[in-house]
């Protein structure tokens, strides 16, 4: 039981520190002058492109990770049921902030940006969905690797 929590915990920080890594990369290296469209706090199309795939390296490498820490689906179902309640909360949270007005001043901060900024609704939806599913499709994959029954012809 106790291997089962350490499991799901350890996995939602490590994801978490993978996707807030990756994004605060993504914000130091390009910039968000790059990654948004201009004057505008929409991300342009390379950022909308990768959130989502972010997103769905996280939660299969999250998948994965808790399958083998936990050593069976339990941790699995239960990681992949968290992601999604919680981000279905911070959802809840997005959608009830307003938009910014446009124009954007070039040259914000990433803290200014997330303070003013708003993530739009197609990926707040989306976030929680398929980092679930990636979770749970890694994960699962990974339990039957591991107890061999992985193979589909497998005790015919």
């Amino acid at each position: 039981m106790v291997r089962s929590i350490l499991a799901v915990v350890i996995t939602y920080i490590a994801m978490s520190a993978l996707i807030i890594g990756v994004f605060a990369g993504l914000w130091l290296g390009l910039g968000p002058d790059r990654l948004l469209e201009p004057g505008s706090w929409k991300g342009n199309l390379f950022f909308s492109i990768a959130a989502p795939s972010i997103t769905v390296l996280a939660g299969l490498i999250g998948g994965c990770l808790c399958a083998r820490i936990g050593r069976g689906r339990g941790p699995v179902i239960a990681l992949a049921a968290i992601v999604f309640v919680l981000g279905m909360a911070m959802c809840m949270v997005t959608i009830q902030k307003p938009y910014p007005a446009d124009p954007r001043e070039p040259g914000l901060t990433m803290t200014q940006i997330m303070e003013q900024g708003r993530e739009p609704t197609w990926l707040a939806v989306l976030n929680p969905i398929i980092g679930a599913g990636a979770v749970l499709l890694s994960g699962l994959a990974a339990v039957r690797k591991r107890m061999g029954t992985a193979s589909p012809t497998r005790g015919v």
